[in-house]
Order: C-alpha cells, then structure tokens, then sequence
C-alpha cells in the first residue's frame, strides 16, 4: 500500500518537474491555434505523435518518460474553444492508435523493470487523458502480476472523469465497466485497488454498482474474519463509499448500510481483540477507522452522538462493546442502525432473525505468534 502512495506522488511530482521534452512542438502549436482544421493538419497531428511515442519508447528513466507524458497531455487540446471541436477528435484517435501501438511493443520486451516502466507510464497517460473509450484499452492489464501496473490500469477505468462519462453516457456502458470490476475485484488484494473500485462503485449512476460495492465490502469482512487483514485503513474509504451510496441509490439502502453495519462491526471487534495481538501500528489504525468512519453513521441515524468516539477515548474495552452491541445489534436485540436502517443479518437455525452482526473469532495462534516474534526481534 505505501509502495503505491510513494508512486503515486512520484508520478504526479515528476508530471511537474521533468526535463524538457526534446520532440518539437513548433507545428501542432501552429495547429492547436487554429478554428478550423484542414486535412494536412491532421497529418502533423499524428507526424507530432509518432515522434514523441518513438522518444517514450526509447526512453528508459522515469522522470524523461514523464516529460514525454507530460508533452502529449499539453498538446491534447485545442487553444480555442471552437477549435477544440475538430482538434480534440482527431487527437484523440491519433493518440489512441499510439499507446495501442506503444503497448504492444512493449508487451513484447522481456519481463524486466523497462517493461514495467513503459507499461506503466503509458497507464498514467491514458489515466491523466481521460477519455472513455481510451480507457478500456487498461482492461488488459488490470490482472497483471506487477502491483503497480494493475493500480494504473484502475485508476484508468475509475477515476472521476470517467465516472462523468459514464453518468452520462447510458446504463449499457456503465454496466460494462461495473461488469468488468467485478472481475478485478474478485482475485484482487491489494487495499489501494479495492479503495479505487470502491470510490468509483459509490458515485456511479448504475444499479449494478451495488453488487460491486457489496463484493468489495464482502471481501474486506471475509479477511477481517479470517484475521488476513494488514491495511485496516483502506475500511476509512470502504465504510465512506458504502455511505455515499445510499445517497445514489436510496432504493437499496438497507443493502449498502447492512454491509457497512457489518463491516464497522467487525473493525471494532478486532480492535476490542487487538491487545497483545496486533503490533501498535495496526491497532493505531484500527483506532483511526473507528474514530473517523463514525461520522457517516449519521446517513443512516441523523442525530447520532458519537458515542463510539467516546468510548475509544475512555479506554475502549467494555464500555466500546456495549456501545457496539447498541448500535449494530447482539444477539439478545436489535441495534439502532439496523432498526433504522430496516435490515436484520439473516436468520437463524431456528428460523427466527438475527439481530447481531457475524461475531469475529479469537486470533488464531499464528497471529499471536508473528506479534510475539516480532517483539523479541525488537
């Protein structure tokens, strides 16, 4: 997860301070100038975009790609309003055959950190163009192995310009892009990955973006079950995007805010388990989640009081758990999210309604025991 962080503002700082682009700009500028566009300027269009492809490929440090990147996104627009109308379709086809053609080229290097800087930079540059049809060429890269290849191919398909498009756009292709998360998500692990699916599935205006957003937060409980979880901070996001999107589809609230009563829960059952379990760094995490996700408690109950803030403060340890079993429920009544909310957690053997979230097992030895190794290496 830091590892991303730490690119992602590589990225964005180098996109600022890289070297000059050595491709000259002298004629496309001539061309960005005009209102009305001729055939021939069309040619110097693409004669301006294979030069500066032929110099992205052969470059090989991160800060001269960017400076490429950085030269193309400049020229991706019309200086004129009016102009913008015949320069920015025929921008953009020229520069969509160029990755195409780019990404294929690389496909072919062998695995090697070049072949990862290539692919990767030519993500970010269909990621900062933002159009919806160059995007879904990062579909074919949202299942490779490298981590930070497969977050660039989301964030293509996720970020806010593309939720514009598609808002606007029609169901069919919004259900397209859900359809093809869903896929992502389902052998995806990395936190960062599931935030950006998360983001883009609460703002969507698709009625399949619940079950994305359901899958996500289904996800995150199985781990926090199975004690597989390590980056408790990505629940900030999941918990906030589950909020959010009873806003966009008050239809099926009681689905989003079951889950999120779900997963909440089971945050501050593993935080009421963390001592002696779980190093500082994770239980400081799990303090942060409680503290700043308890305000989105007020989608679904306006006037609650933050009681669960309170009770970290005061120590946490029985008076959070009785703060707990009031608001998610326990297995003797209903809590209040739930009873406002209109959802129950399924139901019992004997047929009648469960009223307590699913209850979080002890930590298994394992996790003990690496808590325990780590304090003696210390």
């Amino acid at each position: 997860m830091k590892t991303i962080h730490f690119l992602m503002f590589f990225a964005i700082i180098f996109s600022f301070l890289a070297k000059t682009c050595a491709v000259s700009t002298a004629r496309i500028d001539v061309v960005r100038a005009k209102e009305t566009l001729a055939e021939a300027d069309t040619a110097i269009i693409e004669e301006f975009l294979t030069s500066a492809f032929e110099e992205f490929y052969a470059k090989t440090d991160f800060s001269d790609i960017a400076s490429v990147r950085s030269t193309i996104i400049s020229r991706s627009e019309s200086n004129l309003e009016s102009g913008q109308i015949q320069y920015g379709p025929r921008f953009l086809t020229a520069v969509q055959s160029q990755i195409a053609g780019t990404l294929e080229k690389a496909g072919k290097l062998p695995d090697s950190p070049r072949k990862q800087l290539l692919t990767m930079n030519l993500l970010i540059l269909i990621n900062d163009l933002g159009n919806l049809e160059i995007s879904k060429i990062a579909l074919n890269y949202t299942q490779t192995p490298e981590v930070t290849v497969r977050y660039w191919a989301v964030n293509c398909l996720t970020n806010g310009g593309i939720v514009r498009q598609l808002n606007t756009a029609g169901s069919n292709e919004a259900e397209q892009f859900v359809q093809n998360l869903q896929t992502v998500v389902k052998n995806e692990t990395s936190g960062d990955i599931l935030i950006l699916a998360a983001q883009f599935a609460a703002a969507v205006k698709s009625p399949a973006a619940n079950e994305l957003l359901v899958e996500i937060a289904q996800k995150r409980a199985a781990s926090y079950l199975n004690w597989q979880v390590s980056d408790e901070m990505v629940e900030c996001t999941i918990l906030k995007s589950l909020s959010d999107r009873t806003q966009i589809d008050p239809d099926n609230a009681k689905i989003t805010a079951k889950e999120f009563a779900i997963l909440y829960s089971l945050v501050v059952q593993r935080y009421a388990l963390s001592s002696g379990v779980l190093p500082a760094e994770n239980i400081n995490n799990l303090v942060s989640v409680i503290v700043l996700s308890e305000k989105y408690i007020t989608r679904f109950i306006p006037d609650w009081p933050g009681s669960l803030k309170r009770a970290v403060e005061k120590g946490g340890g029985a008076g959070l758990l009785v703060e707990h079993d009031a608001l998610f429920g326990s297995a003797s009544a209903a809590g209040k999210l739930p009873t406002a909310a209109g959802f129950d957690y399924g139901k019992n053997a004997d047929g009648s309604i469960m009223t307590a979230p699913p209850q979080l097992p002890k930590p298994p030895a394992k996790v003990i025991e690496t808590k325990s190794s780590q304090d003696a290496n210390e």
